[in-house]
Parts: structure tokens; sequence; C-alpha cells
């Protein structure tokens, strides 16, 4: 792996966790103007790391260093698939963060608010996708419209997890006699992305793997994966324990077992951040189909 590589990782990670946020804090729906604040940055983020990350993919795509590289950006976005999806992210990224911000400033509605977001974010998973292994077979093939639906999904479980342990904290479960209706709320929305996220991403395995398991330890994406599955595996864990124990307890208004919900929704939060890199990391590998 080159230094370009590990570049092109860490930011493709930090783009999807700002995105995942920005998802997250759409859907989960509490906070009021605060969630919309989160929105707005995390579309802020997602669009500067876009940003930095297009000469890098230029001096990937072209052999040239990166001082020389951009110089070609020009031609990467007017002439290639990635510069059009690339443009398609960004004009969507950026209706994401102008609708985020009006709506943080009580200048848009929240219903309408919530429909171009989640439009924008749409198109923003899209466009991703565009720029995956998944292009390879063309616009609006099955492997594409198959990882979009994989990104909003993994974005939904992800994300509603993250915002509710970290941006917004004060917001969730803030009283006594909101706690079980927020952490309910939580556990449903995770539950219902989670089958979502698995399926899409047993179809992206399929493909990745050119639909044999004996590609699962013959190269390094195959390996990736397997870090993936037991992190994830690590995540349900936790959320079981979660959700079959403590949350029982928070209903039942045990401020005690609302702490340990909110101790072990952290340790979920790092872990799935931990998949996030994984997942950036096989989006710049070379899957077995290809290598």
């Amino acid at each position: 792996m080159t230094l370009l590589g590990c570049a092109q990782i860490a930011l493709a990670a930090g783009a999807d966790l700002a995105f995942a946020l920005a998802v997250g804090a759409v859907v989960l729906g509490l906070g009021g103007p605060a969630r919309w604040r989160v929105s707005a940055a995390a579309s802020l983020a997602w669009l500067v790391l876009q940003a930095i990350y297009l000469p890098l993919q230029t001096s990937a795509m072209s052999g040239l260093p990166l001082s020389s590289a951009l110089a070609e950006m020009p031609v990467v976005l007017s002439a290639s698939h990635y510069g059009a999806m690339w443009l398609i992210g960004v004009a969507a990224g950026l209706a994401a963060w102008i609708v985020s911000s009006m709506a943080a400033r009580n200048r848009l509605a929240d219903a309408i608010a919530n429909l171009l977001v989640v439009m924008a974010l749409t198109a923003m998973a899209y466009a991703h996708a565009g720029t995956s292994h998944a292009a390879d077979g063309g616009n609006f093939s099955a492997a594409e419209l198959v990882q979009t639906v994989h990104l909003l999904a993994i974005s939904v479980w992800v994300g509603v997890v993250v915002v509710a342990a970290w941006p917004l904290r004060r917001a969730f479960a803030a009283t006594p006699d909101r706690a079980a209706g927020d952490t309910s709320r939580l556990s449903h929305l995770a539950t219902l992305a989670f089958p979502v996220a698995l399926g899409t991403g047993i179809a992206n395995a399929y493909w990745g793997l050119g639909g044999s398991l004996a590609s699962l330890t013959s190269g390094l994406w195959g390996w990736l994966l397997c870090v993936k599955v037991i992190a994830v595996v690590g995540i349900l864990m936790i959320a079981a324990l979660n959700r079959l124990r403590y949350l029982q307890h928070v209903r039942r208004g045990d401020p005690d077992a609302l702490t340990v919900f909110r101790r072990l929704l952290g340790i979920e939060a790092w872990l799935m951040i931990g998949v996030m890199v994984i997942a950036a990391a096989l989006g710049h590998t070379m899957p077995a189909t290809v290598a």
C-alpha cells in the first residue's frame, strides 16, 4: 500500500463517517435545531474532504506525481466517469449543507428540510457508488444500485448510533420521560437498517469475491472483508446486550440502566468507526474479481 493509497483511505473513511453523521442526525430526528447543525457541519466536512480527495484521485488515475496531477483535474472532471460522479456528489452535498444550515436557523420548515436533505443524501450515496468498484458494470447497473442502497443503510445504522453517542448526546434521552422513547427509536432504526445493510453487503461481497469463498484468504481484499465481518459481529453482540437487557430496564425508568446503555453505545460507535475505515480500505483494494 503506497502513501497515496493510505491518504485516500483516510480521507474516504472521514468522508464516509461525515456522511453517516449527516444521515444519522436527520433520521434520528432528535435535538431540534441541534440536529440540523450536526447535519450542516457533517455535510460541510464531507465537501471539504471531497475537495482534498480529488487531486489525490487525479494522481492515482493519471499516474502523475501529486504536484503534476493538479493541472489534470479539469480533464478528470470534464472527461471521466469519476469526474461526473464527483460533480453530482458535490452538488448534492452543497444542497444538503445549504438546506441543513437554513433549517438550523429556523428558516425552513422541518418537513421540507427533511425531504430536501434526504433527496440530497440519496444523490450523494448514488454518486459515491458511481465512483466505487460497483460502477464497473456501468451506470444504474444492479451492482451500482445495490451499493447505493448499502451506503444509505449502513449510514443509517452507523449514523444513528454515532450521533446519539456524541454530537447529540445532550439531546438523546435528555430527560427521564424521554429516555424510553429515544432509546427505543434508536434501537428500532438500527434494527431496521441492519438487515438491509447486511443483505446488500452480502451481495457486494459475492461480487467482490467472484462467487468463491476461497478468495477470502487469497488476497488483501478477502482478509479485509474477514476483519470487517468480525468487527460487525462484535457490534451485534454489544447491540444485542443493550437491546435485550438494558433497554428493557430503561423503559422501566432505571437511570443506572440508561448510564450503561450510553456506555455500550459509545463502544458500539467506536467499533462502527473501525468498520467504516475497513470499508474505505476495501473500496481502495482490488477485489478478487479483478485481482
